[in-house]
């Protein structure tokens, strides 16, 4: 109930700054920046864009009155496209930061999350996060999940971070051995895991966040 009345909430705020950067013009579309391989946030499901973001973003051009385009495009382009007016909006399970907050501005937080660590399900040696220490870490690259193992391990010489375009594609490369754990978000983790046999994820999580849209200041 709670994480349903956080995405009403959402919508209608979303609603409200759009109208009111919309005021004056004659657009009849919203355009949204997503990418479509974090389900169940987004993802592609019969050659069509789907997911929690889309169907809050759906809601708030409903209310707007407007159709709804979804672009599929890299991660860490997104906000540097919602801040040059190329999309109105980015959706797609962002988080909350500091430094994203310097170049646009949140809906209120539609949902709260966790950072997970996806190992091998014979790793015996990466049992907790704090065994992540001389270790190939895999992240999609722009995420908050790229960010916190750069602070944390990689700017400090602990360990070394692999970055891939998609989530996907860190997993792919943890079952070839390229990495020895990959960080995502627990929803897509879960997925992930799902979906490619010979994966676990560790108990412990690596951080807590919250996701919110992102719109230009």
């Amino acid at each position: 109930m709670k994480k349903m009345i956080a995405i009403v909430l959402a919508v209608l705020m979303l609603a409200s700054v759009m109208c009111l950067a919309s005021c004056g013009k004659k657009e009849d579309t919203l355009t949204i920046y997503t990418e479509a391989g974090f389900a169940p946030y987004e993802f592609v499901y019969e050659n069509e864009i789907v997911g929690v973001d889309i169907e809050i973003m759906k809601k708030v051009a409903e209310k707007l009155g407007v159709e709804l385009v979804v672009e599929d495009v890299n991660f860490d382009s997104i906000t540097g496209a919602v801040k040059g007016g190329k999309a109105d909006a980015g959706a797609a399970g962002m988080t909350i930061t500091a430094e994203r907050d310097e170049e646009v501005d949140f809906s209120i937080p539609y949902a709260s999350t966790e950072q997970y660590v996806i190992v091998k399900a014979d790793n015996a040696e990466i049992a907790t996060v704090e065994n992540m220490v001389g270790k190939t870490i895999g992240v999609q690259q722009g995420t908050t999940g790229d960010l916190y193992c750069t602070w944390d391990l990689e700017d400090a010489g602990l360990a070394t971070v692999d970055r891939y375009s998609k989530g996907s594609d860190a997993v792919q490369a943890l079952k070839t051995g390229k990495v020895d754990c990959v960080i995502i978000d627990n929803e897509p983790a879960k997925a992930l895991v799902a979906a490619n046999s010979g994966l676990k994820i560790l108990e412990t999580a690596y951080a807590n966040e919250d996701y919110a849209i992102c719109v230009k200041k």
